[in-house]
């Protein structure tokens, strides 16, 4: 059976976490399932850009309301995609308190209703060796896929954020190694 919550994650920026995450989102979503993107990355996001969906309303806002989570409609937890199938839960505006918001107990809320409503959630986080999102969202999904880049990653970069992960005993279901050349001369 699939994980209910992937988080993917990569052991620093521009490694294409975002990207990853987007063609999970979209091939999971060709196979007739219910399935959320979630953008965690609250300082740099992404998948707004990719999907054209408005960022000015997202998973900040709603960490930060003070609502009742099991009474609002799914229409007003995630936004739908031109991809059938597929719904976006941008980041939202940008805040001073992210930590404190992952660390909330509201967070957890939030992921429980969500599992309610879609077969598959995938979480697109920030880099988890500089910053410590990653670390603490990774606590409430199934497990990780972790995202190296060929000849950008070190092994010994892809090999610390493996063993965060592995730490914080967050599961690693895999390994992407991105833009992947099998033609280069040079040993990876």
């Amino acid at each position: 059976t699939l994980p209910g919550v992937i988080m993917i994650t990569s052991a620093g920026k521009g490694e294409g976490k975002s990207t990853v995450a987007s063609n999970l989102g979209i091939a999971l979503a060709e196979i007739n399932l219910r399935v959320l993107l979630i953008d965690a990355d609250m300082r740099k996001p992404h998948l707004h850009d990719i999907f054209n969906v408005s960022n000015s309303w997202g998973l900040s806002d709603l960490l930060r309301e003070r609502s009742a989570l099991d009474s609002c409609p799914v229409e007003a937890l995630s936004r739908k995609t031109d991809i059938e199938g597929l719904s976006l839960l941008p980041s939202g505006p940008g805040t001073l308190s992210i930590a404190n918001l992952l660390y909330s107990r509201r967070l957890a809320d939030l992921l429980g209703r969500l599992r309610a409503e879609f077969d598959i959630i995938v979480i697109d986080t920030p880099p988890m060796l500089y910053i410590s999102d990653a670390r603490v969202m990774g606590r409430l999904t199934d497990g990780a896929i972790l995202v190296i880049r060929a000849s950008k990653t070190t092994r010994d970069a892809a090999r610390a954020a493996k063993q965060r992960l592995v730490a914080d005993g967050i599961p690693v279901l895999g390994t992407i190694l991105n833009e992947w050349d099998f033609r280069a001369k040079s040993r990876y």
